[in-house]
């Protein structure tokens, strides 16, 4: 649920200032056209005590070849628009204690389809300095258009900023170091491989939570945990 009495309205609006001036500094590291190692990203969190656990999933040639997983506690709210403030920290941490860095790195947010062109896929790109996506379940700006068979553009502010695919219906947009264009290559070449990591990384994410949680209460609550598990 997203939380703006939290914040002032200035720091608010300096926020999304300075995500705004936020430059699209080229990347050392450009996309590959071919791309045999995939990352997702994702994070789970707890109903109480501000905690949560990102997890960072690898897949070499579509066979899981490495996880990572960050817990923590999170001090800022979601706000719609500055969700890298939010959840960036920790997805950021989960990938650096991967032992072999992704071609790719796919993230449950936006990328470019966002109201200042730049979500949490591109910030947190940006920050690890690697070819980004963002895959989001649900549309934050925008307008969906037919461009060819199984594949809506998101046209926004002028121009085209992701795509959309159906079964799942997935939002795509382009984050750091990664084009449009070549985005719409990955989609055609790795988009299956891409859904399966971030699959798994919402999954692991997900399991250590309730591990986490688990682990941290009394006889009583655990009893009740096993007893309502499939709610968990």
């Amino acid at each position: 649920m997203e939380t703006r009495g939290q914040l002032d309205e200035a720091e608010i609006d300096f926020f999304e200032r300075m995500q705004s001036m936020i430059g699209s500094t080229p990347s050392n590291k450009k996309l590959s056209r071919t791309i045999r190692t995939v990352c997702g990203v994702d994070a789970a969190y707890s109903t109480e005590g501000n905690n949560v656990v990102a997890a960072a999933v690898v897949f070499t040639d579509g066979r899981l070849e490495e996880t990572s997983v960050y817990s923590g506690r999170f001090t800022f709210p979601y706000i719609s628009g500055l969700f890298f403030l939010h959840e960036g920290p920790f997805v950021v941490a989960a990938v650096r204690k991967l032992k072999k860095l992704p071609q790719l790195a796919c993230f449950d947010a936006q990328g470019a389809a966002h109201p200042r062109f730049k979500g949490l896929a591109t910030i947190c790109g940006m920050v690890l300095q690697m070819p980004s996506i963002g895959i989001a379940k649900s549309k934050l700006v925008g307008r969906e258009s037919h461009y060819r068979k199984g594949l809506l553009k998101i046209e926004f502010g002028g121009r085209n900023v992701g795509y959309v695919t159906s079964d799942p219906k997935r939002y795509w947009s382009p984050g750091f170091s990664v084009s449009v264009r070549e985005l719409e290559r990955v989609i055609s070449q790795n988009g299956d491989g891409c859904l399966k990591a971030m699959q798994e990384a919402h999954r692991l994410a997900k399991e250590e939570i309730r591990a986490a949680v688990f682990s941290k209460a009394d006889d009583h609550v655990k009893d009740l945990m096993i007893d309502n598990l499939g709610r968990y």
